[in-house]
């Protein structure tokens, strides 16, 4: 073999090794949906226009079919045709709300947005500690389900929620206090982890402003207690930083999935 040929062929096992440590989305070059162009609590309906543009070209359909040229017009469409229809999971109440949308909801959206495209069920699974599950166990099980929505060509939703420790008036002591929630969508990540893992990177699309981030998944939840959750580090995030009183100790939590496995 010459010098030449053993480069190339260096070059080519790099490659190769390399695309198998990251897994990205098929549309990397989409464009995010912005929600604050729209309405502040509109992460639901932005979310999934960032999955649908992201994805494969199958999955761009259900983006493609979405009228408008900018955030505002394309969420405000899917809000009016979906998102104002009665949920089926909680009585009195529409889908879209002063609260935003919940995951169940926002599950029904996704599939009704699908079915005039002929594309298949998107699921949602709250990830949390099974019994006697480690929680490298359980970060591995979060771990495949991101991988593989990506390869099926979606983008998985997250549902990212804020913690606060604060006083409890029924338990009359502090405890953990959800403060906020937020779904984000996994553009990359790595594709297998190492044995007995404690933490994956993602990149992800925030809907909050239109931006793309990079964060970590992990199993520290530091002081967050028997959390039945995964914790997650988001440098960029601000999710529910105003609802925080001054001194008061917070966590961001990984607490659900919504995709197609």
């Amino acid at each position: 073999m010459t010098s030449w040929a053993a480069i190339f062929l260096l070059i080519a096992m790099h490659t190769i090794l390399c695309g198998a440590e990251i897994i990205s989305a098929e549309n990397m070059s989409a464009s995010p949906t912005n929600q604050r162009r729209a309405h502040g609590n509109a992460c639901g309906p932005a979310s999934l226009l960032n999955a649908f543009h992201y994805g494969s070209k199958r999955w761009q359909r259900a983006f493609n079919a979405v009228p408008g040229d900018d955030s505002k017009t394309r969420i405000n469409y899917v809000i009016s045709r979906w998102g104002l229809k009665p949920s089926k999971h909680i009585q009195g109440v529409k889908r879209w709300n002063q609260q935003g949308m919940n995951l169940v909801d926002l599950q029904d959206v996704a599939n009704e947005m699908c079915d005039y495209h002929w594309l298949p069920k998107i699921k949602y699974e709250v990830l949390t500690r099974k019994q006697e599950e480690p929680v490298a166990g359980l970060l591995q099980r979060s771990h495949q389900r991101i991988v593989k929505s990506l390869k099926k060509g979606l983008p998985p939703i997250l549902c990212i929620r804020r913690y606060a420790y604060r006083d409890s008036k029924e338990l009359k002591a502090k405890s953990w206090w959800p403060i906020s929630a937020h779904f984000i969508v996994i553009i990359e990540t790595t594709t297998t982890l190492k044995n007995n893992p404690k933490s994956f990177r993602i990149k992800y699309v925030d809907p909050y402003g239109g931006h793309t981030h990079e964060g970590t998944i992990h199993t520290s939840t530091g002081n967050f207690t028997n959390s039945p959750f995964l914790g997650a580090r988001l440098p960029s995030a601000t999710i529910g930083n105003s609802l925080i009183k001054k001194g008061e100790p917070t966590t961001l939590a990984f607490s659900a999935v919504l995709g197609r496995w």
